[in-house]
């Protein structure tokens, strides 16, 4: 039997929750990490069962610290954003970095990410420049899968796909009763859907919970096993673009937070902070604060 250590920690976390975030598991041993084939590696994530979980590796590729792997229920994936955040706690907290270190650049699928850590003991991550891709031009697919109304869709700003890595469909709502009535139904998300570019989708409103939130989300993606997700990083770059591009905030200069709730219906509620530096939107920066939750040993036969 073998005993692979691990880290949990929630990530995205908002201290006035005391439970909260997106739960994640980091086998950081990196030597150990190396006698685990993949298929090893998706059984553990899978009895794990959370959004994901992450192996560190050591890396090839000049000027990254380590090559993080990501893997969720069913797959693995090039890229996502509470694992980036919550592996780069990880490193500090077994000491696999310096403490002292302000930035670090790790290999994902997608290739570097830049992370910064910063005074306010937030974690950032540096996403590529967004790319706004196809529209959907039957938004009755989405509200028929999600069990809403065509009414429900704000209809002045497009249903489009958006990526700084990963595709993801972003759909605008009325207010936040749409978003929170919303019931999703994963084999119409993945039939409706199936000739698209992702199946992952993200609603939201401008309308929050918390009276300092500028957006109010859900994310969908059940073809990567994960029906809802607490808090997402990946989307939360695409969804701040988005935001700027069709200037959905009043009293907002670009450059500044876009402060995101997340997870409330699921009861782990969530917060995310992106933010677009410059209108030529060269990059999306997504930050969030991460917590220690446990650690443990997985033992494989």
């Amino acid at each position: 039997m073998r005993s692979i250590p691990y880290v949990q920690t929630s990530v995205f976390v908002d201290d006035r929750h005391s439970f909260g975030g997106n739960q994640l598991a980091t086998y950081w041993d990196v030597e150990l990490n190396k006698a685990i084939p993949t298929d090893i590696m998706q059984g553990m994530t899978l009895e794990m069962n959370f959004s994901e979980s992450t192996f560190v590796e050591k890396t090839t590729m000049k000027d990254c610290s380590f090559k993080i792997r990501i893997f969720t229920p069913t797959s693995e994936i090039h890229f996502a954003g509470h694992p980036t955040l919550g592996t780069s706690f990880v490193l500090k907290h077994k000491g696999l970095i310096e403490q002292s270190t302000r930035k670090t650049t790790l290999e994902l699928g997608v290739g570097p990410i830049l992370v910064e850590y910063l005074d306010s003991g937030l974690i950032q991550m540096q996403q590529p420049q967004p790319k706004f891709l196809q529209t959907l031009d039957e938004p009755t697919l989405v509200t028929e899968a999600l069990g809403l109304n065509p009414g429900d869709i704000d209809s002045e700003f497009p249903s489009q796909w958006v990526s700084t890595g990963f595709p993801f469909l972003i759909v605008p709502l009325r207010n936040l009763d749409a978003v929170e009535r919303a019931v999703p139904n994963p084999q119409l998300i993945m039939s409706n859907l199936r000739d698209h570019l992702s199946q992952e989708i993200l609603i939201f409103s401008v309308e929050g919970v918390h009276a300092d939130s500028h957006v109010h989300s859900r994310m969908f993606a059940p073809g990567a096993g994960v029906l809802e997700d607490p808090a997402t990083g990946s989307a939360a770059g695409p969804l701040g673009a988005y935001v700027e591009k069709y200037k959905l905030l009043s009293d907002h200069s670009i450059g500044e937070e876009i402060r995101i709730e997340q997870g409330f219906e699921m009861n782990r509620p969530s917060q995310l902070i992106a933010r677009v530096p410059n209108e030529e939107m060269d990059q999306v920066l997504v930050s969030g604060n991460t917590r220690l939750t446990a650690e443990g040993t997985f033992f494989l036969p």
